[in-house]
């Protein structure tokens, strides 16, 4: 009984130690890992920016490849979030969501796991280094006086430090064999867009006269809103159908956003009504000569490729201003994705 006695003082004392030494210790962990990218900052930024990209270097993606995956929110940027759900312990289940952007510098998430209730953030911040990127992966949690956690977070650094150290030497391996096509200039933006009521009229040209088939088809249905009282409700549009890119040939749609549900057509004139896409796009903003717009094509198809994004329909030009305004952008090129 003595020696019974003794053990139960022994582990109450050692209880009330343990206690006592988590109460002192801190009640934040965080640690850092970093690698260089020989791919320039706009480049990673872009393939960062989203979680489209995530599991092509994620450390955790392939410890459960039954694990289910959930997209909410925009495709990229501020609020778009992934979901995850795994009975492998070391994945669990739960989400990351973009909290914080600074183009071409940092990315910042917020981070929730099922069963804990610490606050969790994560950090993906860019510096250029040579022709390359250095990349560092930041973790910072706060446990909020949580006595367990705070003796987690003695073991932060060595339990979670390899995972991201396998992690940015895959992201290290992937993005460097992403398109070496310069975005660092590219105006994109995701917005989604509504569908709107159009009157359309489908016309083909080449490099040579495409501008000049684009204005009459556009003449054309701009009488035909005038015939019939319509009003076009934002600047003119052509909805590219078809392009080859070895000869320049364009079979498009130069369409008129207007303001009726049901527009009138006149088969007779090949004027047709339907609508325009709705969802998310990626809209890029061309400045110059229309002629030069080959460039921002190029730039754009690279950003969705760094982005990890699909087609999701026929593209299409909005003409704001003057086609051959050199300072304001003349054109803009609205890109379905999903």
């Amino acid at each position: 009984m003595r020696v019974l006695k003794w053990l139960v003082i022994v582990v109450a004392i050692l209880i009330v130690a343990a206690i006592g030494i988590g109460f002192v210790l801190p009640d934040r962990a965080s640690l850092e890992r970093s690698v260089v990218v020989d791919a320039p900052p706009a480049t990673v930024y872009t393939a960062l920016n989203g979680f489209r990209q995530f599991n092509h270097w994620s450390p955790w993606a392939a410890l459960d490849p039954d694990a289910v995956y959930l997209h909410e929110g925009p495709p990229v940027g501020v609020g778009a979030k992934m979901s995850w759900r795994s009975d492998d312990p070391s994945v669990g289940s739960g989400s990351q969501e973009i909290v914080e952007t600074v183009p071409f510098e940092r990315v910042r998430m917020r981070l929730e796991f099922e069963g804990f209730d610490s606050e969790n953030y994560a950090s993906l911040s860019l510096e250029p280094e040579g022709e390359g990127t250095r990349v560092t992966w930041g973790y910072d949690t706060r446990f909020h006086g949580d006595l367990l956690g705070r003796y987690f977070g003695l073991m932060l650094d060595g339990m979670l430090g390899p995972f991201y150290e396998r992690g940015l030497a895959a992201l290290q391996s992937f993005v460097e064999t992403l398109p070496v096509e310069d975005i660092s200039n590219l105006e994109v933006d995701v917005i989604e867009v509504e569908p709107r009521p159009i009157v359309y009229l489908s016309a083909a040209a080449g490099p040579d006269d495409a501008a000049q088939v684009l204005a009459a088809a556009h003449a054309r249905l701009a009488a035909h809103l005038a015939a019939n009282g319509l009003q076009r409700s934002a600047p003119p549009i052509a909805i590219t159908r078809e392009y080859n890119e070895e000869t320049g040939a364009w079979r498009f749609d130069a369409a008129m956003i207007v303001n009726r549900a049901d527009p009138p057509a006149d088969e007779a004139q090949g004027i047709r009504s339907g609508q325009r896409y709705g969802g998310w796009v990626a809209r890029a903003a061309h400045t110059g000569a229309y002629e030069a717009s080959a460039s921002t094509y190029r730039q754009l198809l690279a950003w969705r490729s760094a982005a990890g994004l699909e087609d999701n329909g026929d593209s299409w030009e909005q003409y704001p201003g003057d086609p051959a305004a050199t300072e304001q952008p003349s054109m803009y090129v609205f890109w379905p994705i999903r």
